[in-house]
């Protein structure tokens, strides 16, 4: 039997097409009648995206041999045939999260319950954060889960990155990854099964910086194109933009497309842009808020760094709040003999308050706890007039997820 892709829904006439897989032989798509569907499938499972297998015949249509499909059957996606028990049909919800992994959760209109969703049950195999989808709930092994999900419309979230760009497949920071100099991307303390998980949110922030920079984000003189500069190199140490293009009036989604990732000396990006190629992102006016000036004493905010204990690593949340504040106070001294020793021990991040949205320079410095040689925790500081203030503690992988929009840290003791 042969395998490939259904290009749409069964339409009004009772037929689609299926592209068939590489290395089937047929080079044009596969006619696909609903009256070919295998005893006991179930026609709307027929989706966009889905993978079906099919016996072809070839049939004489207006004096041409063209192939049709006879037995289909879906090998992904939604089934009917053995399916786990129906719950309901033709609900309506938005999608909430979708993970580079493949998976999702929706909330149902309904019933304002959070529903799972993976990959095999969406066409394309993702899907976008603003998405208005219908959806099907069959009972999953872990509890009710959506099913044969079709995308109905598309409605802005509130977040910049989503509501402007449509990134596509997840599959896009691979290919980023692939393009840029090599580079961990993934955490060290508790590593993420998104191996890309630092790469995604330093992408997503860098934009957002450009974004609120004056002619930083560009787009093309006839208005098709937009790009930005990653901040990114290749090996060969060539700028690395973010190219998309304008989505068309009669889509729904983020009005801008990624095209792709490309060099400085693309020929599409030269064309479109010229000479005036999209910047690097700016974060400082002065580069003295990159070094610690161990002239200044160092304070630390006993009240404020203990408040979150998820923070602290598993063997000093038994300890009380003051006990925590105690020891990261006990042990800020040495952070500044480290310091004084390597002025690279301070690390600056561009951190953007949560309550006002205010944006500054903080410097992280390292504190270990409960032995000299392991640092386990980030301290943030703020430069005040004459003093620098600790204001809270961060985990090691938070910290580099930071610290890495500004720059790759170059440190003893904050590495991916």
């Amino acid at each position: 039997m042969t395998t490939g892709t259904l290009q749409g829904s069964f339409n009004d006439k009772g037929f689609t097409f299926v592209h068939p897989d590489l290395g089937s032989g047929i080079s044009s798509d596969v006619f696909l009648h609903i009256r070919q569907l295998r005893e006991g499938e179930a026609p709307r499972a027929y989706v966009r995206g889905v993978q079906v297998q099919f016996d072809v015949e070839m049939v004489e249509s207006n004096g041409e041999e063209k192939p049709q499909a006879r037995d289909a059957v879906l090998v992904s996606g939604p089934r009917s045939a053995g399916a786990p028990a129906v719950l309901a049909v033709e609900r309506q919800g938005t999608l909430k999260f979708w993970s580079a992994l493949s998976f999702g959760f929706l909330v149902d209109h309904s019933s304002g319950e959070k529903l799972y969703v993976n990959a095999h049950s969406v066409p394309g195999g993702y899907l976008r954060h603003g998405d208005e989808i219908a959806f099907d709930i069959e009972q999953g092994p872990s509890g009710p889960q959506a099913v044969n999900v079709r995308v109905l419309s598309w409605n802005a979230t509130g977040d910049d990155f989503s509501d402007l760009l449509d990134m596509g497949s997840p599959s896009w920071a691979v290919q980023l990854a692939n393009l840029a100099e090599k580079e961990d991307w993934n955490y060290q303390v508790k590593p993420a099964k998104d191996p890309h998980t630092v790469l995604r949110s330093y992408l997503k922030y860098t934009f957002l910086r450009q974004n609120e920079l004056q002619d930083h984000v560009l787009t093309s003189n006839d208005e098709s194109h937009l790009a930005f500069n990653t901040g990114l190199v290749t090996p060969f140490q060539e700028e690395l933009f973010a190219l998309f293009r304008k989505r068309p009036s009669s889509e729904a989604g983020p009005p801008w497309i990624l095209r792709a990732f490309e060099k400085a000396s693309s020929v599409v990006i030269l064309q479109m842009f010229g000479s005036s190629l999209p910047p690097l992102a700016s974060y400082y006016d002065d580069p003295a808020q990159l070094v610690f000036d161990t002239r200044l004493p160092l304070s630390v905010n006993v009240e404020h760094v203990p408040h979150d204990r998820e923070r602290f690593p598993p063997t000093l949340k038994s300890l009380s709040p003051q006990d925590l504040a105690a020891l990261v106070n006990a042990r800020a001294p040495e952070a500044l003999d480290r310091v004084r020793r390597n002025y690279k021990t301070a690390i600056p991040q561009f951190y953007r308050d949560g309550k006002t949205g205010d944006a500054k320079m903080q410097l992280l410095l390292p504190v270990a706890p409960l032995a000299r040689d392991q640092v386990e925790l980030a301290l943030a500081v703020d430069r005040l007039e004459s003093v620098y203030l600790g204001r809270t503690v961060l985990p090691l992988d938070w910290a580099y997820n930071n610290a890495r929009l500004l720059t790759r840290p170059d440190s003893d003791w904050l590495r991916p």
